[in-house]
């Protein structure tokens, strides 16, 4: 009789609980089962709001608790962020594009930073002058859509940003036994870049860190290149104390995609000649459970894992530092690369979105 009547006091906080641990399991199933691909910061981001509603919960029928104080700072931090987040996001891309200019020039490349702050700061500012200024039906319906795709993108763009975050924590008591580095382009055709150094030294890092290990340089030669990629690499390599017996060159590759599949190509048939032979299954080796870990810089891991993925390799990656100013115009790139990439799924929930607005404009 007494749980009876105490079950609706607490029902809610029963429920805020229940809700939490259950969307932790999804979120925590999600980073193990396979953790490259936007589902994991979606389900990232319902755990962190279901975290958010139990503390409320707790701040009104506990007040003088001690998690009630935690939940008042905590929401404190959260109403500060979001209050400054804009701004801090304009501050961000205006630094990176000014930088970019100075460093880099005036290439469009180099100007994206640039065009999504003022994209960005045009939808905060001027935007919302503009919701009462219409009479025609046609104009509404056009400023609510265009709306709905700013938020829509931004929207993307949050959930690329935290997958890309996620995938960059480090798996823990994991041995690799292949270190992948992704290669780009080279100084006057021969030499190392900075940025390039930075994966390469990165690679030589984790080698170290997985005793055994091999250290596969992709890249091949660009037409603007007198050498390969993956031979400059391998100098480099060399030059910094890498036994030659433990590096592996892949001198094919001209993208992405393909540094993923001739290196994958690489380790198969490595792997095959230590197995011993078998008449009946001449496939064994093709699909080895050896550790992959691909290097690159930070800003462009999620979209080699998320292609790795496409290609059925499975591999985890990790991301050499890059000069911030350069990382954001970057990233930006990457995203848009990653739009091109999902295409015809996003303009697929455009129209269907497109005719549902237009439906509810009519009501």
């Amino acid at each position: 009789m007494l749980l009876a009547l105490q079950l609706p006091k607490y029902f809610l906080t029963y429920f805020a609980v229940a809700l939490l641990l259950f969307n932790a399991f999804l979120f925590l199933y999600q980073y193990i089962r396979e953790r490259r691909g936007l589902k994991l910061a979606f389900t990232f981001i319902v755990m962190l709001f279901s975290l958010m509603l139990l503390l409320a919960i707790i701040f009104v029928r506990f007040p003088t608790s001690f998690f009630s104080k935690i939940s008042l700072i905590l929401g404190i931090i959260v109403i500060v962020g979001l209050l400054f987040f804009p701004v801090l996001l304009v501050i961000g891309l205006f630094f990176s594009a000014v930088q970019m200019i100075r460093k880099e020039g005036h290439r469009l490349p180099q100007l994206l930073s640039l065009g999504l702050g003022i994209l960005y700061l045009a939808y905060l500012i001027i935007w919302p002058l503009l919701s009462n200024a219409f009479d025609n039906f046609f104009l509404r319906f056009i400023y609510t859509y265009l709306s709905f795709c700013f938020v829509f993108f931004a929207g993307i763009f949050a959930l690329y940003t935290i997958s890309s975050l996620l995938n960059l924590i480090k798996r823990r008591h994991k041995h690799y036994e292949y270190i992948v580095v992704l290669g780009s382009g080279l100084k006057d055709g021969i030499e190392v870049t900075p940025l390039l150094a930075s994966r390469v030294n990165k690679g030589i890092e984790l080698f170290h860190k997985n005793p055994g290990s091999f250290l596969i340089l992709s890249g091949g030669k660009g037409s603007d290149e007198k050498l390969a990629e993956s031979e400059a690499m391998y100098n480099f390599a060399l030059g910094r104390g890498v036994p030659e017996d433990k590096l592996m060159i892949e001198n094919r590759s001209t993208s992405t995609r393909e540094n993923l599949v001739f290196s994958k190509a690489l380790i198969d048939a490595r792997e095959e000649t230590l197995l011993p032979p078998d008449l009946d299954r001449p496939e064994v080796g093709r699909k080895n459970k050896a550790n992959i870990l691909v290097v690159s810089n930070s800003y462009h891991i999620l979209r080699a894992l998320l292609l790795a993925r496409e290609l059925g390799i499975d591999c985890d990656g990790r991301g050499a530092r890059t000069k911030l100013y350069f990382s954001i115009n970057a990233f930006i790139r990457e995203w848009i690369a990653y739009l091109v990439i999902r295409r015809k799924m996003f303009i697929a929930v455009l129209i269907v979105f497109f005719f549902i607005i237009l439906f509810l404009s009519l009501l």
